[in-house]
């Protein structure tokens, strides 16, 4: 069974998706689907997702993927941006 956190990340990648694709990738290439990683990223942070877009990183593309998550104290929310492999 799904919980409601799960549904929401599921939610919220699935929607971040479209505006990766049209953030930075002209019409004549191929936008990488970021879905995966966002998956793997809020899963590796336990965070919750803010934003989500396509970017080069040494000549490939790379899903760059920032979530809110709980520093390693537990006690203050922190930005982190992650370049993900589609």
């Amino acid at each position: 069974m799904m919980t409601a956190c799960s549904r929401r990340q599921l939610l919220l990648a699935m929607i971040a998706v479209p505006f990766a694709m049209a953030a930075g990738v002209g019409s004549a290439e191929a936008a990488p689907d970021c879905s995966a990683a966002v998956q793997r990223v809020l899963a590796q942070t336990k965070g919750e997702l803010l934003s989500v877009s396509v970017a080069k990183s040494g000549g490939q593309d790379v899903c760059r993927v920032t979530v809110l998550a709980n520093d390693s104290s537990g006690n203050r929310r922190r930005k982190v941006t992650v370049n993900a492999k589609p």
